[in-house]
Formats: structure tokens, C-alpha cells, sequence
């Protein structure tokens, strides 16, 4: 992740923060599920089959006992909310300085609405695209959608210069989209994190990549390492853009640290590894050692490659450098 249009103070105390977190093993990224319903209906996910959701606990609490780098407010859809600006104020005027970001599906988003979430302290918004036409509304089962979102990016970005951010899943129905989605994000002013598609979630294998398009998977990767450097919107490391064919070759990346440098909590504070696993741990009762993984090679998620590269003066560096 990018994170966007620091000053250098911050930028040096981010720093400072990641490898104080690698060391002493507080998780440098830690992810608050605000709900857990959603108003979305993809095949690869089963927030939208949730019918109890629990009650939002002490997220204030949470953020300062766990003192993550960057804060993830997901759900669900978080949209949902009403109060999330309030959310964000609170946050932001109890703990240090943290980075903190929103991952929407857009469908109910609005100008104000954004406008209200960066006034209380919002660094990023993230908005879920995985296509550029209509057939985004078709995987999310949203009417309309797409054109919602075309319309109102270049309207949050160009006049309100808000941090706005794609968040692009690569699966195989998308591949022709994906050396697309980094300019026509450079057109609205916006830029772009990807990940890679699991069936981990639900068993839905259809969207994974198949053998006979690896060859394209390889020479879009190698496109997107190109557009990294010329648009300088794809917020990805080069580490983790090298490995995608990796996870996708081989079925799975060990090594993974959920449940360590990255962990996920539900609205009411139990510790997941990650959005795929089970509830563990309270967070007043998280330790150094982290949450089982259990050894899993399930995704190559942005949020856990990213936290996987070897610590060194390079990785601290490349961290500063793309912070602004």
C-alpha cells in the first residue's frame, strides 16, 4: 500500500514505526471489520449470506493496545455505517499518528459522504474494481454500479484531490482488464492496489488462474512492474508483483505472517489470523506470538505480501519512497 502525501517528519517516523513493529511484534497492519453485513452479492465471497452481525465494541481501545502502523475499516460493506466519520475522529484524535483506510464496494458512496470521511481524518479511500464496465455490476450484483463509480472518482479526486485508491483483485475473467485498470485510475487522478483472487473464502475455484493463461498472467505482471514506474499509481511493491505467477503456478506462497505482522478483528474484538479465519483470541489477549495461521499458502493477499519482505535498509527505504 501507498501510502500518500506525507511530509517528511512523517514519512521518517513511519519508518521508524515499521521496524520497531518488526522487531518487537506488534502487527503492522491491523484490519476492524465495522460490519459484517453487506449489500454486494459476489460468488467468491458469503458476507452477503450474513444474517447477525455483532456489536461494534471499543474499536478506540483496540487500536491502542494493538499499535498497528495502518488501520484497515472493512467489513462486510463499512458503508453501511452511518457513523464511520465519528469512527475515524475518534481514532484519529486518541492514538498517534496512524494511517487509516476504507475498503468500499462504492455502491454507497456519495460526494459528501467521502467528504465527511476525510474531514474526520481519512488517509485512504479504497474502492473494490475489478472491471471497467458493466460486468463489475454483474460480480457484485449491484445495478449500475460501474457508472456510479466512474462518475463519482473523477469528481473526488480531481476537485476534493482526495487520496482515492482501486483495490483490483486479478482472477482469470479479469485479465484483460488489469494492465488496463492502473491507467484508466491515472486518468481519474486515482491509484491502484492489487491482490490475487483465492478460493479459500467459499471453495469457489472458477475464478483462479488456468494453466493454459499463465503465459498471459506472466506478461501482464511484467506490464504492471513497467506501469509502476512510468504512471507511479500502483501502490504494490515489485517484491510482490514478482510473486504473483508464483501463487498462481503453484497454488499457494508459504511463509505467511497473518496472524502476526497482520491480523483482522471482528466488530466485537476477537482476533482473526485473517478475513478467511475463524475468530482465535480476544485483543486485550494478543501476544507477540501472534494468532495460528496454521501454516497456510491459501492467498497472496497485498496485505500479507507486503509485510513479508525481508527487513532490511532497501525494504525501509522503498517504504519512504513510495510514501509520497
Amino acid at each position: 500500500m501507498k501510502l500518500h502525501n506525507l511530509s517528511w517528519p512523517q514519512k521518517m517516523m513511519l519508518a521508524g514505526r515499521y521496524v520497531r513493529n518488526r522487531i518487537t511484534g506488534y502487527p503492522l497492519m491491523v484490519t476492524i471489520e465495522m460490519t459484517q453485513y453487506c449489500n454486494a452479492g459476489c460468488d467468491f465471497c458469503n458476507c452477503w449470506r450474513t444474517d447477525l452481525s455483532p456489536p461494534l465494541g471499543d474499536y478506540v481501545d483496540m487500536v491502542k493496545t494493538l499499535k498497528p502502523l495502518i488501520l484497515g475499516l472493512t467489513g462486510g460493506e463499512p458503508m453501511i455505517r452511518k457513523d464511520l466519520p465519528k469512527i475515524i475522529m475518534e481514532i484519529k484524535n486518541s492514538t498517534p499518528w496512524l494511517y487509516t483506510y476504507i475498503v468500499t464496494n462504492g455502491s454507497l458512496l456519495t460526494e459528501d459522504k467521502a467528504s465527511a470521511l476525510f474531514e474526520a481524518g481519512l488517509d485512504q479511500l479504497s474502492i473494490s474494481i475489478n472491471y471497467l464496465d458493466s460486468r463489475l455490476d454483474d460480480e457484485r450484483k449491484l445495478d449500475g454500479l460501474y457508472a456510479h463509480i466512474a462518475d463519482l472518482i473523477p469528481k473526488l479526486t480531481r476537485v476534493q484531490h482526495r487520496n482515492v485508491l482501486f483495490n483490483t483483485v486479478i482472477m482469470e475473467g479479469n485479465l484483460d482488464q488489469v494492465a488496463l485498470i492502473p491507467q484508466q485510475a491515472y486518468d481519474w487522478g486515482a491509484k491502484v492496489s492489487f491482490s490475487c483472487y483465492t478460493d479459500f473464502k467459499n471453495g469457489n475455484s472458477k475464478h483462479l488462474i488456468s494453466e493454459n493463461k499463465m503465459a498471459i498472467l506472466e506478461d501482464t505482471v511484467n506490464e504492471l512492474i513497467k506501469l509502476r514506474t512510468s504512471l507511479r499509481n500502483i501502490t504494490n511493491s515489485e517484491y510482490y508483483l514478482k510473486r504473483i505467477p508464483e501463487y498462481f503456478q503453484t497454488g499457494g506462497i508459504h511463509g505467511c505472517q497473518a496472524g502476526k505482522s497482520f491480523i483482522q478483528l471482528t466488530p466485537d474484538g476477537q482476533v482473526r489470523a485473517c478475513p478467511d479465519f475463524a475468530p482465535e483470541v480476544h485483543y486485550r489477549d494478543f501476544t507477540e506470538q501472534g494468532v495460528e495461521n496454521h501454516g497456510c499458502t491459501k492467498c497472496w493477499y497485498a496485505c500479507r505480501g507486503e509485510t513479508e519482505g525481508a527487513l532490511t535498509p532497501k525494504r525501509v527505504m522503498e517504504l519512504i519512497k513510495w510514501s509520497g
